[in-house]
């Protein structure tokens, strides 16, 4: 009886650090200043902005691979514009995320977008896993701007993005 008591306590820290080996790990990952895009002339109704971004995944952790990815959410999502009319002339915001292999999402959205503003935050939808799209080297962030009239100068935003990855260590 006494060796196996023995025996179980050998063992236990093995069984520890294996599983703390697999312990889920929750860390942010931002875009900040991506210049989202559209070339003139513009139409009443939804234009399409985007910008690409390379995936810099060991900025977060050197071993974070896309293999040891769970999940993958937007937490925030702030638009700006230096126009002086703000985005007085925008009626809503559809903001996606797709990349080459991986398919597009929604992942935010602003209606109506509040006039006199020249920074808006999206609300993000909390049930849009972008794992697939993580799973990349690149992400294409898409931005429909739902304008009012025609424009023939190109519209550009920038934009500031924190996803929320939860990963296995």
């Amino acid at each position: 009886m006494k060796k196996m008591m023995t025996l179980r306590f050998a063992f236990l820290p093995l069984i520890i650090m294996l599983a703390s080996c697999n312990e889920a790990v929750v860390k942010n990952y931002k875009v900040t200043g991506a210049i989202l895009r559209a070339e003139g002339p513009l139409y009443d109704g939804p234009n399409t902005l985007q910008a690409n971004h390379q995936l810099n995944l060991q900025s977060i952790d050197p071993n974070l691979t896309p293999e040891n990815i769970e999940s993958v959410i937007l937490k925030r999502a702030t638009v700006q514009t230096e126009d002086s009319l703000g985005f007085n002339r925008v009626r809503n915001f559809v903001f996606q995320i797709t990349s080459s292999d991986a398919k597009m999402l929604k992942v935010a959205a602003l209606n109506p977008v509040p006039k006199g503003r020249n920074e808006v935050d999206l609300s993000p939808a909390v049930e849009a896993d972008l794992s697939d799209n993580f799973g990349q080297s690149e992400i294409i962030l898409i931005l429909d701007a739902d304008i009012e009239g025609d424009w023939e100068e190109n519209l550009e935003y920038s934009g500031n993005f924190e996803f929320e990855i939860t990963y296995k260590k």
